[in-house]
This record gives structure tokens, C-alpha cells and sequence, in this order.
């Protein structure tokens, strides 16, 4: 084969593939997370981590927590439920939502 020929037979597959990877249709990729949602799920998350700790009332905790979620986020326990529900059948996206807790609490470490 000649050098000629397999540099065309290189860039024809270059190309092709070029253009595979930029017309791409739709992508499994998950959609971000929910801003509202990581930024409501942090204090209930931190609550049950300090009643763990401490021995506390979970509960005291939690409605602690669901308290200042709603000032933050405007969502009350039942929108928060709604939203949880809604990405619990999309595992890709509760994946990326885990993900972005975990990144959020990570953060808040001294």
C-alpha cells in the first residue's frame, strides 16, 4: 500500500470518526443536579450525622434541618419528597445528585 493511499485511508477514518463524535444525538449523560436539592439535603444529612454523634433527638434535628432547607431553598418536606421521588427513577441522575452531596459535604470538612 502506498504512503499516498494510506495517508487518505487514515484521514477518511479520522474524519469519520470526527464527525461521529460531533453529531452525537442524545447522550445517556446525566442533566446537572438540582442546586435546590443538594442545597436542602446538606443540613438533613448533617443533622443525622450529629445525632449520631451526639446522642441528640434525631428528630429535634431533622425538623432543625427541614427548617432552615425551606428558608434556603423555598422547598418544604413534601416538595422535597416530590423531587427525591422524581429522581429515584432516574438512577443516573441520582447518581450525579450523590455525587454532588457527597462534594458538598466534603467541603464543609475543617
Amino acid at each position: 500500500m502506498s504512503v499516498q493511499r494510506l495517508v487518505s485511508v487514515w484521514g477518511r477514518l479520522l474524519l469519520t470518526a470526527l464527525a461521529l463524535t460531533g453529531c452525537g444525538g442524545a447522550t445517556d449523560e446525566a442533566p446537572p443536579p438540582d442546586p435546590e436539592l443538594v442545597a436542602a439535603l446538606v443540613p438533613l444529612h448533617l443533622a443525622d450525622a450529629r445525632a449520631e454523634a451526639t446522642g441528640e433527638s434525631r428528630d429535634s434535628l431533622r425538623a432543625a434541618a427541614y427548617a432552615h432547607a425551606r428558608r434556603a431553598t423555598g422547598l418544604d418536606s413534601a416538595a422535597l419528597a416530590a423531587r427525591l421521588d422524581a429522581v429515584a427513577g432516574r438512577p443516573a441522575e441520582a447518581a450525579v445528585l450523590f455525587q454532588s452531596l457527597q462534594d458538598s459535604l466534603a467541603l464543609l470538612r475543617p
